[in-house]
């Protein structure tokens, strides 16, 4: 009998409020599985082979010299698509269209999927297909009240996290500014949020945060820039 080893997550719930398990993979092109109908998958597997041949065609030149890809996003949008991979793709969707058991597909923008469910037997069923590569398990474990996050001698009450929005320059400005003007260290900047206000890109990202005792400071980014905010937690002692 196979024994998955499951690594436990600590969290304030379920995965997406529902599953307890989680299987992770790699398979390529797994995204055209958003849709688990098989005339969607072909449909999206003709599109992408007709703009990664188009796209070769006109940024890769056999002169005055071969150019030479590096390991970029656009390497993987170049690869190619053989005929394996789309049965890969049409039999693990053969899998899932016909389980009547509850689950939850997510996929990443190149190779990664995630499946959530509460049977360990679809777990089990995934783990001995051979097309899906690089698979680790995951179980939730609930250890606090909903809406919480548990520190170890936390020195704040409240962790409010940003939305992932693309801002002006100006807005980014504004923000750092805000940051630099602090020095009361009843609220603090994630390091990843620092990092983010002395480079050009000026999408936030949704693991963003700041934490903070007095609720005032959330009307302050807010006010700053409204609509930002995506959530907000409150941190107890773990």
């Amino acid at each position: 009998m196979q024994i998955l080893k499951f690594n436990p997550i600590t969290k304030d719930r379920l995965f997406y409020n529902r599953y307890q398990y989680c299987i992770s993979f790699r398979l390529d092109e797994i995204n055209c599985l958003r849709e688990l109908d098989h005339d969607y998958i072909d449909t999206i597997i003709a599109r992408r082979r007709v703009w990664r041949e188009v796209s070769q065609q006109r940024w890769i030149r056999p002169q005055p010299r071969p150019v030479k890809l590096h390991q970029t996003i656009m390497t993987h949008r170049w690869k190619e698509i053989t005929e394996r991979t789309v049965q890969k793709l049409h039999e693990l969707a053969d899998i899932l269209i016909k389980t009547s058991i509850d689950f939850k597909l997510v996929t990443g923008y190149a190779d990664q999927g995630w499946l959530y469910t509460n049977s360990i037997s679809l777990i089990k069923r995934l783990s001995n297909n051979l097309n899906l590569e690089d698979k680790t398990y995951t179980k939730a474990i609930i250890d606090r009240p909903t809406n919480t996050i548990k520190l170890k001698n936390p020195n704040h009450n409240y962790r409010s996290y940003f939305k992932g929005i693309k801002l002006s320059e100006s807005a980014q400005q504004n923000l750092k500014n805000f940051y630099c003007n602090q020095t009361d260290k009843n609220i603090r900047f994630s390091p990843a949020l620092i990092d983010w206000f002395n480079n050009n890109f000026h999408r936030t990202q949704d693991y963003f945060f700041i934490d903070y005792n007095e609720e005032s400071w959330l009307t302050m980014i807010s006010l700053i820039q409204p609509g930002i905010i995506r959530k907000t937690i409150q941190i107890i002692p773990g």
